[in-house]
């Protein structure tokens, strides 16, 4: 990595660990909401089925208290491994197999120094262990999800469109299984030019999203930064 390079990385790694301290803090206030509910829940249950005071704090009361502690337990796993250091190593292996040639290097370096971009983080601390972070700018899109930093050449692509990520759950109503598809997210699907440098074998990529509001956000950012989103953004 040129040094160049190096300097851009250096101070994209200081927004990104505002970002994950954020992320941490929030996440560290689900934890604690959701101790609290396992004690409570535990609690609330065992009157539900007829206990009475001694016996809920005897046996539900501890339960919940076992389940709480697992769950920061969940949380401490978690955070002992999470760390910027893995981050910044994300960012480098995706570096160096992504520019190849120093052309697009150079131009995807002007795109980050001029400050000619945008850019969004999203907490999702129920699915993710990182913050995610999109950046789009005229030349090129960057897209950083638990470890996985995907970049984008705006030149190769062909088409962009919505695309809901459903799920499949089955559940009892009285005697009948049910089976019902439910929508848990929505992607920004990007199909690319035969020749594109992007793909890297695949024909299209799908940057996950959480929900309709993230999905607009993103689009919007793009329509900001990138002039010939007109092409290929046309039926959004």
């Amino acid at each position: 990595m040129d040094e160049q390079m190096k300097r851009w990385l250096d101070e994209e790694m200081k927004e990104y660990a505002d970002a994950l301290k954020e992320f941490s803090q929030k996440q560290t206030r689900m934890v604690y909401l959701w101790m609290a509910c396992s004690v409570v829940g535990m609690v609330a249950l065992g009157f539900a089925v007829g206990g009475d005071a001694a016996s809920v704090f005897r046996i539900h009361f501890p339960i919940g208290c076992v389940i709480a502690l697992f769950v920061w337990f969940c949380f401490w796993v978690q955070n002992k491994f999470s760390s910027i250091k893995k981050v910044r190593a994300a960012y480098e292996r995706s570096i160096a197999a992504f520019f190849q040639k120093e052309e697009d290097r150079n131009t995807f370096l002007r795109q980050m120094e001029s400050g000619n971009y945008g850019k969004l983080h999203f907490l999702n601390t129920a699915m993710d262990k990182y913050p995610c972070r999109f950046i789009a700018g005229p030349d090129y899109f960057m897209f950083v999800r638990d470890l996985s930093c995907r970049f984008i050449r705006v030149a190769d692509i062909d088409d962009i469109y919505a695309e809901e990520e459903k799920s499949r759950v089955r559940y009892r109503m009285g005697d009948y299984r049910i089976m019902q598809n439910i929508t848990m997210g929505i992607s920004l699907v990007i199909e690319y030019k035969p020749d594109a440098v992007s793909k890297k074998g695949e024909e299209r990529d799908k940057i996950y999203l959480e929900n309709g509001k993230q999905f607009d956000q993103v689009v919007e950012l793009i329509r900001k930064y990138c002039p010939d989103s007109k092409k290929f953004m046309a039926d959004l």
